[in-house]
């Protein structure tokens, strides 16, 4: 088990049978992940992948056991709520609450602005905004020092 890593968050299978597979994996249609498999396979025999577009050189068959499964509980990877900030986007020092000279975050790393330690899905583009906005306003200060 790595360091850090939740355990009830990955779980990794391996079986001899597409449908023993869905099965570990809790997948309620096997019906579906087959069938969904058989097209992949179809896409890999024609050497393109018409449904997503992928390379037909990163095309590999799933037709040969042991199949392997991995089901993971996927949320956004971001850093959230990180250091805070002054209003020049200055790191602060946890100690003192004083900008540190020369360091500053923009960004998911400076903190107190998602109001907790998830990430907001409702509102597209938010991340980036926010990235942009700050980038601009920490300019616009150190060159005025």
């Amino acid at each position: 088990m790595e360091v850090g890593v939740f355990e009830d968050q990955i779980g990794t299978y391996k079986a001899d049978t597409l449908e023993e597979l869905a099965g570990k994996l809790g997948i309620t249609d096997t019906a579906a992940f087959v069938k969904s498999v058989e097209r992949y396979n179809e896409c890999v025999a024609a050497g393109k992948d018409l449904d997503f577009g992928k390379e037909g050189k990163r095309l590999t068959a799933i037709d040969t056991p042991p199949f392997y499964g991995i089901h993971r509980h996927v949320r956004v990877s971001a850093v959230v709520s990180g250091v805070n900030v002054g209003p020049n986007m200055e790191v602060l020092a946890a100690e003192t609450g004083e900008p540190i000279p020369g360091l500053f975050a923009i960004g998911n790393t400076a903190g107190n602005f998602y109001g907790g330690v998830d990430y907001s899905m409702y509102m597209p583009g938010l991340s980036l905004g926010r990235a942009h906005t700050q980038g601009y306003v920490t300019g616009k200060y150190v060159a005025s020092l």
